[in-house]
């Protein structure tokens, strides 16, 4: 349907940005690593000097991955199975720490929960620990947890066999065997693929790791990185940056490789699956305690620290009662006097910039490209997708630099690089739907490519671009673990200002700023909520 001549432009277009965005990083970073001789590798490695953050980092992981894997199996099992009327409200309070940022999690955690928080202002009482590897481990499953659950509850809706199931409990068979039998082998798949997302994204984590670990003497691979890239000024320094951001990516890519056997299940066809009123349900007062249990969960996990972060926000200083007598709205505005306006548009602009390129990307990448060569380059994307942000920072950083750096074109290009494959996918899929006889349908009618596009698959893609764009732009809006490492006097970010900001030791305006962007996400995070509804809306149809 496109004319030949504007495939080869858009081939090359695409070609030119695989090669600048993934393979000249992935490739400078193995360099570095392996190639450069300047330094001697194997005795860092042998020095033990990073074994204490790779095993912190490793050991906090497993203990993350088994919690928010149990975590989400369960509650997906029971809100997507439910029979109860608050499934909606569950589902939204599960999700929600999906849309708050990492070290606003973090933050918020301290202040409710830390010593002088809320729950120490109002009982008496601190959570033991919470600064340390028990708070890292803690808020990083909170964070995972709606990953996990979006994995898992797809694939109750796509797999989930209910007849097996009714024949099951036809037969006899309690609710615990046909849970043990039938539904968890069914669904053992995607299990095992949210574990190896949760792994993967819990070794990444930099924001909770800095905000509760390093104050606590805990660090992670991650922290180290940073404090090493930024903040050393040892001679041995960006060796060991090289070390670990390499040991990030060979986990990550093992991590992947070992669970993609189990993850890719084609045994039986997909199909979505709408649970009749006849499946026997948990008794009425089971089914109200474990929706009381999940909602205690949301309202511990994010509602509560959630408030206390406000209260923090509002409180005129460190130590006085969170009462109305002692708020004030200083904090805001001494949060936003000291350059965090030119933060927030850098913030806005990237996120802005990335989305809008990544869905031209993305959509020039499915142009030029057949099926299979589509899924293909559609994997090559997801490979920077996969490497976590520290690791494609650095680099990044290695590829360019020294023409680059400290500037925000710099930590755009990161950005393209790590977000390509969040608007490829749901273009990717939209596409593959749309019945190609439609197009035959109009091209046989007299109608030119350009109407086509307009006409026919501009109308049934527009939710999918609208998804792609948003979701980029929501994710950009408030990265913070490549930004970090990638700023300059005039390039930093709200997250990075933020960050900074609680490292100076000013609680109450880094609460005010971690208040701002938190509700600038929540605010982004709405229109994809509609988009997400509506898609619902019409699968139901």
């Amino acid at each position: 349907m496109i004319p030949k001549r504007s495939r080869w432009v858009l081939g090359g277009i695409v070609s030119a940005a695989l090669v600048a965005l993934v393979c000249v990083p992935l490739f400078e970073l193995a360099r570095g690593a392996v190639v450069d001789r300047t330094v001697d590798f194997g005795e860092i490695v042998g020095s033990g000097e990073l074994t204490e953050p790779v095993r912190n980092t490793i050991l906090s992981a497993l203990a993350v991955t088994a919690l928010a894997t149990a975590i989400a199996t369960a509650a997906a099992l029971f809100i997507e199975r439910g029979s109860l009327g608050l499934r909606s409200w569950l589902r939204a309070g599960v999700i929600l720490p999906l849309l708050i940022p990492p070290f606003v999690s973090a933050l918020s955690w301290a202040s409710a929960y830390g010593p002088g928080g809320l729950l120490d202002d109002v009982v008496g009482v601190s959570v033991p620990g919470l600064f340390g590897p028990l708070g890292v481990v803690a808020v990083i499953t909170v964070n995972v947890v709606p990953l996990a659950y979006l994995v898992v509850a797809s694939a109750i809706a796509t797999r989930g066999d209910i007849d097996l199931e009714l024949a099951a409990r036809v037969a006899g068979a309690k609710q615990v065997t046909v849970l043990r039998t039938v539904t968890l082998p069914a669904i053992l798949p995607a299990v095992v693929g949210a574990a190896a997302l949760t792994f993967v994204v819990a070794i990444n984590a930099f924001g909770i790791p800095a905000v509760l670990g390093t104050p606590a003497g805990f660090p992670t691979v991650t922290t180290r990185i940073y404090q090493d890239l930024a903040l050393s000024a040892d001679s041995r320094a960006f060796a060991r940056v090289l070390v670990l951001a390499v040991l990030l990516v060979l986990v990550t890519l093992v991590t992947v490789g070992a669970t993609s056997r189990h993850t890719n299940d084609r045994r039986r066809p997909l199909h979505r699956v709408e649970t009749p009123s006849a499946l026997p349900r948990t008794a009425g007062r089971r089914q109200r305690v474990v929706a009381a249990a999940v909602a205690a969960y949301v309202v511990a996990s994010s509602l509560l620290p959630l408030l206390a972060l406000v209260l923090m926000a509002l409180t005129r200083a460190v130590g006085l009662s969170p009462t109305p007598g002692n708020w004030t709205m200083a904090n805001f505005s001494e949060a936003f006097a000291a350059g965090s306006w030119r933060s927030l548009g850098n913030s806005v602009l990237l996120a802005a910039e990335a989305a809008t390129i990544v869905l031209l990307l993305a959509a020039a990448l499915i142009v030029v490209a057949s099926r299979r060569a589509t899924s293909q380059l559609g994997t090559l994307v997801t490979l920077t997708f996969a490497v976590p942000g520290s690791a494609l920072a650095v680099a990044v950083f290695l590829a360019y630099g020294s023409w680059l750096r400290g500037s925000l074109t710099l930590i755009l290009v990161a950005y393209l690089a790590k977000f390509w494959a969040l608007g490829h996918r749901p273009l990717a899929g939209a596409v593959t739907a749309i019945p190609p006889d439609l197009v035959r349908a109009a091209r046989v009618s007299g109608a030119p490519p350009v109407t086509v596009i307009r006409t026919v698959l501009a109308p049934m893609l527009k939710p999918a671009l609208l998804a792609g764009w948003l979701l980029v732009f929501l994710f950009g809006l408030h990265e913070l673990t490549m930004s970090i490492l990638l700023y300059g006097p005039r390039s930093s970010t709200l997250a990075v200002v933020a960050l900074n900001l609680q490292q100076l030791g000013d609680p109450t305006v880094t609460a005010a700023l971690a208040v701002a962007l938190t509700l600038l996400v929540l605010f982004a995070a709405a229109p994809l909520a509609l988009v997400w509804r509506s898609w619902n809306k019409m699968g139901t149809r």
